[in-house]
Formats: structure tokens, C-alpha cells, sequence
């Protein structure tokens, strides 16, 4: 059972870190365990069962492709080697997948209050089946742009594999960010008002309704967007065309790397300090 301080583990930095990792080898089994039942809360009382992790990108994909001219009728770059659909559709579910994560991650106190404050449930048991629902819902995802593809006759290449390995990069951008503003979260209503409007002002942010531009001040600001450099790559290794800005994206992950241990931390030193604020 964990036992919350006013006093900080990180005076001994190294034994707080190896008593996390145990922890969290110890706790696999409960997050398997609370993965299952998370799955069977979202999806047991509904007629299509599981298929509902893919229904509503499937929805969206097919909306936002029929909402656009005819494949045949588009004026494409040299560069452009796909129609605006296939486009569109990666950054879709690229980008639900980053906001899915983020949203999952940072809402690990709130949805889990009850387990966390009266069952004593490990920290790491939540934060690890949280990240494998985030995962999930992304694998859940790749059958829709598996179907987009062969749809707009684009031909399935080897290198394709590597572009379903370059999509985690953007799950674990979206856990890390969520992981370390899951504290503030947890304490207001303010992220979740502002999460109304800024996925939006993500999408618009990130060439995901429009190309990626190659010139022009647009494509400076794009140049230094971390996940623009993301949905490239993977846009580039799917089907090639493009010229993906590798050296954002090489440092992005490295940051991403560093952040993301370092917001699991925050959460681990969380619960102190919002025994008092969450108290019911």
C-alpha cells in the first residue's frame, strides 16, 4: 500500500526510482485487469461491442473523403504522390490518436478517483492500463488507413511497417504532455473547458486538413512543428511523396523520451498534494 507524505521521495532520488520500477513490475497484472474492465465498461452494452474503437474514425475518414473533390479532378504537386484523401485521412487519425492520448493520460485522477482514494489502487497499476488503452485505440485504428489505401489504389509497400512503428512517437507525445498536466487537471475545470477549443486550434496548427507547404513563412512555422515533422514521416514511409523535416523530427522524439518519464514521475509525486483538494 502506498503511503502519502508531505515529504518528498526525491531526497533520495535513486531509491524513489527503484521503488517505482517494482511497483510497477508488481502492479502488471492489476492493470491488465483494470485494462479489461475499462474495455467492458466503454464497449459491453453497445450492439457493435468493440467494433465502436473503430466506428467513429471510420465515420470521420469516410465524411471527410466525401467532402472532398474527386480524386481524378485535384491538381496535384511533383510532390504529391497521393490524392488530398489518403492525405487528410493519416492526419485524421494521427492527430485523434495524439488527442486521445493527451486526454486519456491527463484525466488519470479524475476517472480514476475512487480507485485511487478508496481502494488504495497502485498509481502504476492505472497510469500502465491507461497507456494500454491509448494503444490500443490506435492499433484499433490502423485497419482505417489499411482501407484508405487500398481504396485510392495506393500500393502497399514493406516500408509501410515502419510507418505503423513512427505512429508511436505520437502516442507517447500525447501520454507525455497529458502525464505532466494530469496534477493540474485533476485540480480545475479549466483544461477540460479548454479542451473544447484547442484540438481545433491543433488541427489548424498542423497540416492536417492541407498540405504540408514547402515555401513561404507558413512553411518556416511548420518547419519547427514537432508534429507536423511526425505526420510527415509517417505520411512518407505509408506512401512516400513529401519531404519530411527529419531533424525536428529526430529531436521531438528525444524530447519526448526525456518528457515522458519525467511526467510519469509528476504523477507518481501527485497524490500528496492532492490528497486534500480530491477529498470527497
Amino acid at each position: 500500500m502506498t503511503e502519502n507524505s508531505g515529504l518528498s521521495p526525491l531526497r533520495r532520488p535513486r531509491r524513489f526510482l527503484v521503488e517505482m520500477w517494482a511497483e510497477a513490475t508488481r502492479t502488471i497484472s492489476l492493470a491488465r485487469l483494470l485494462l479489461s474492465v475499462r474495455l467492458n465498461q466503454l464497449y459491453r452494452h453497445s450492439s457493435l461491442g468493440l467494433l465502436w474503437a473503430v466506428v467513429p474514425t471510420l465515420v470521420i475518414t469516410v465524411g471527410v473523403t466525401l467532402g472532398m473533390p474527386d480524386a481524378r479532378d485535384q491538381v496535384l504537386r511533383p510532390t504529391d504522390v497521393v490524392p488530398m484523401q489518403v492525405h487528410v485521412a493519416f492526419g485524421v487519425v494521427l492527430m485523434q490518436t495524439f488527442v486521445e492520448a493527451f486526454n486519456g493520460q491527463r484525466s488519470i485522477f479524475s476517472v480514476h478517483l475512487s480507485l485511487l482514494q478508496r481502494m488504495r489502487f497502485p498509481l502504476e497499476a492505472v497510469t500502465m492500463a491507461q497507456i494500454a488503452e491509448s494503444t490500443f485505440h490506435l492499433i484499433a485504428k490502423m485497419p482505417v488507413l489499411l482501407f484508405v489505401l487500398m481504396i485510392f489504389g495506393v500500393p502497399l509497400k514493406p516500408q509501410l511497417l515502419l510507418a505503423l512503428l513512427a505512429c508511436l512517437p505520437i502516442l507517447l507525445a500525447g501520454i507525455a504532455l497529458g502525464a505532466l498536466l494530469a496534477p493540474v487537471s485533476a485540480l480545475g475545470k479549466d483544461l477540460d473547458r479548454a479542451m473544447v477549443f484547442l484540438p481545433w486550434l491543433v488541427f489548424l496548427l498542423t497540416p492536417v486538413f492541407y498540405r504540408t507547404p514547402a515555401l513561404g513563412s507558413w512553411a518556416a512555422v511548420q518547419m519547427f512543428n514537432p508534429l507536423t515533422a511526425m505526420l510527415d514521416v509517417v505520411r512518407y514511409l505509408a506512401y512516400g511523396g513529401g519531404s519530411p523535416h527529419w531533424s525536428t523530427f529526430w529531436t521531438a522524439l528525444a524530447v519526448v523520451v526525456l518528457v515522458l518519464p519525467v511526467g510519469l514521475v509528476v504523477c507518481k509525486l501527485a497524490p500528496p498534494h492532492l490528497a486534500e483538494r480530491l477529498a470527497p
